[in-house]
């Protein structure tokens, strides 16, 4: 009975707290957004557009998949933009192995396709961004896409200030979802240049494959600050046996 009389009495507490909460949620919520994301309906002036030029590589003795490509984005307000990615990807599948990128490739040596993509740029955070867009393959692809990008940067007033990474996308056409992660501290940080390092790797799940695919290993980055690009290369172990991987950037931003 004492029991069921303190869970009672538990009950209407939580109960009460909740209502409480309740009662004073709307303006304490629009207070923390007003203070959060100050400005955030207001158009940001002047604008600033930002392209950044991309390609890279991936190779194993299953697969290989070389890739270019190019992002343009435009900001709208203080905390959104608006980008457009076109992306162009050449895939080799290895002797005895069909990659989880692409079912049924035994018999294609060689695949060629085209990606282009749209959608819109969140700042959740200074130094925190989420991409959403969605996008269609054409040439030896006819999937559409949807992909999810996230990116922060933890203790940035730290000697040693952490990134965290990731990508997640779902391809309709093979129905393979494929998402990478990676994990990396600036080692060194000069006026001209950064080193970083870290940890990454990928799973594949879903559509073809009977059982869940990943891979993953160390890695290491560079940045040119004067030039404003950099080039990161990982090397590792999962599915597709040893593989190595590198990729390369060069940003430019203006205003308007």
């Amino acid at each position: 009975m004492a029991k069921n009389r303190i869970s009672r009495v538990s009950i209407i507490a939580v109960f009460a707290v909740v209502l409480s909460a309740l009662t004073i949620a709307p303006a304490a919520h629009a207070q923390w957004f007003d203070d959060t994301y100050p400005g955030f309906f207001s158009l940001q002036t002047p604008g600033l557009v930002q392209a950044t030029a991309f390609g890279g590589g991936y190779v194993s003795d299953k697969y290989a998949v070389l890739q270019e490509g190019t992002q343009v984005e435009q900001s709208v307000t203080p905390y959104i933009g608006v980008f457009g990615r076109a992306t162009g990807y050449q895939l080799w599948i290895g002797h005895g192995f069909e990659s989880p990128l692409a079912p049924d490739s035994g018999s294609y040596p060689r695949l060629n396709f085209g990606r282009f993509q749209g959608g819109l740029d969140f700042t959740l955070f200074p130094g925190t961004h989420l991409y959403v867009s969605g996008g269609h393959d054409v040439a030896d692809s006819d999937a559409t896409v949807v992909e999810g990008d996230f990116s922060s940067w933890i203790c940035l007033h730290s000697q040693h200030p952490l990134n965290a990474s990731f990508s997640s996308m779902h391809d309709f056409q093979n129905g393979v979802t494929s998402t990478e992660f990676d994990l990396q501290a600036i080692v060194l940080s000069t006026e001209k240049y950064m080193v970083l390092g870290g940890v990454g790797g990928a799973m594949y799940n879903g559509g073809f494959l009977a059982a869940s695919q990943g891979q993953g290993g160390p890695d290491v980055g560079f940045y040119y600050r004067p030039w404003k690009c950099g080039v990161s290369a990982q090397v590792g172990y999962g599915n597709a046996h040893q593989y190595g991987q590198i990729s390369m950037y060069k940003q430019l931003s203006w205003l308007e």
